[in-house]
């Protein structure tokens, strides 16, 4: 989710990946070189796929090492990363609703005219609705 974000991160994880695979190859060469007869053009083989070996192990064990002490840091540090914008959603939220409070509160006082009876109402939005009606630009149906 966050590699659009953090395009570091996420070109270590695969910087690591690819050496991982490197490491593997190389063990593997290692692994059947170990398996075959102990003659001298295997032995000489083994020694030098031993040879390219360490140096990428080296590698991968470093950029693993390095992974494994910052993406804790990284997870844990997200919450400073979202946590201003999750206050200027909260802080939008009772702006919109303190204010969507008022606003129904003042309706709700000029709709509610003490006195008046539901007939009476009635009569007035009818009465509306009929001057609406009345207009030029309303179609009749």
């Amino acid at each position: 989710r966050f590699s659009s974000v953090f395009p570091s991160l996420n070109m270590a994880v695969k910087r690591r990946e690819q050496t991982l695979q490197d490491y593997k190859r190389l063990q593997s060469k290692v692994e059947k070189y170990e398996e075959k007869e102990r003659t001298g053009p295997v032995l000489a083989k083994l020694h030098q796929a031993r040879e390219e070996l360490r140096p990428v192990k080296e590698d991968f064990e470093a950029k693993n090492k390095q992974l494994l002490e910052e993406m804790p840091k990284f997870y844990s540090s997200r919450i400073d990363y979202f946590k201003p914008s999750f206050e200027s959603l909260v802080r939008a939220q009772v702006v919109y609703y303190t204010e969507m409070h008022k606003i129904f509160g003042d309706l709700t006082a000029q709709i509610d005219r003490p006195g008046l009876s539901d007939e009476q109402r009635e009569r007035e939005n009818d009465a509306k609705l009929g001057e609406l009606r009345a207009l030029s630009i309303v179609a009749d149906d």
